[in-house]
């Protein structure tokens, strides 16, 4: 468990999705005005990749990172980022690396309809792994969930991640109904973040703002296995410092 100093409320949702992302309801100040509403002090957009045909194109990020009035919103840190694609078996993504370098904070994962088909667990997790190893990652999203036809190794994948400093999430969106199965996939990946010492973040994966900071799920599940919940990045200062800002 963290020595951090910690808050008793969330302090940051850092994958949330806006109208950009084409699949999503609500608009960036929709989103920041829910944030702000919820007491958050921080708040990653992260619409999805150019990949995706409903996705916004690679100016939509350019030109939100030169936004300077997000930076100057009473009470808040607004992140610019990206959920980013994994686009095929030799780890590459949608975004070119000086994008992603010029970003506040890079999610990356698999989603369906980018161009990616890998059809096997070995090949998956290559594509995993190869994509920690050349790209700047900050958060993998939804690892090996169910939900998606990409299962992957998840152990090796994990020990991956840890080796390289990239954060895994927990995910709000693929726990919210309980299913069984999502339920056994994230009891996994939590014990091997655990077993790799790795620190936790919780995700809302928000595609509405009414959800916006809403992580009560992954917040049940680490208090099923016995994880206090504020020992989790979203609810300490410092840790947001180190792992997200990268400050400390």
């Amino acid at each position: 468990m963290s020595t951090a100093v910690t808050d008793s409320r969330l302090l940051g949702d850092f994958h949330i999705h806006t109208i950009a992302s084409g699949h999503a309801f609500s608009t960036l100040q929709e989103v920041v005005t829910a944030a702000q509403s919820r007491g958050l002090r921080y708040v990653a957009i992260t619409d999805h990749g150019p990949a995706r045909q409903d996705g916004p194109k690679l100016d939509y990020f350019k030109n939100l990172k030169r936004q300077d009035s997000l930076r100057e919103l009473p009470g808040i840190h607004v992140l610019v980022g990206v959920e980013a694609n994994i686009i095929n078996s030799w780890g590459d993504l949608d975004m070119p690396s000086k994008l992603l370098s010029e970003l506040d904070i890079v999610l990356a994962g698999f989603h369906n309809a980018t161009g990616y088909g890998g059809s096997s667990v070995a090949e998956n997790t290559r594509a995993l792994v190869s994509a920690l190893e050349k790209n700047r990652i900050d958060v993998i999203t939804h690892i090996g969930d169910p939900r998606f036809p990409y299962p992957v190794d998840l152990e090796e994948c994990i020990a991956a991640a840890a080796a390289k400093g990239v954060l895994v999430e927990l995910n709000q969106s693929a726990l919210h109904t309980w299913k069984p199965e999502n339920v056994a996939h994230y009891e996994r990946v939590l014990a091997l973040l655990s077993k790799y010492n790795m620190p936790l973040l919780m995700s809302s994966d928000a595609h509405i703002s009414y959800t916006v900071g809403n992580v009560s799920e992954c917040e049940r599940l680490l208090a099923d296995h016995g994880v206090d919940p504020l020992a989790t990045i979203n609810y300490s200062e410092d840790l947001v410092r180190k792992y997200i800002l990268k400050t400390a």
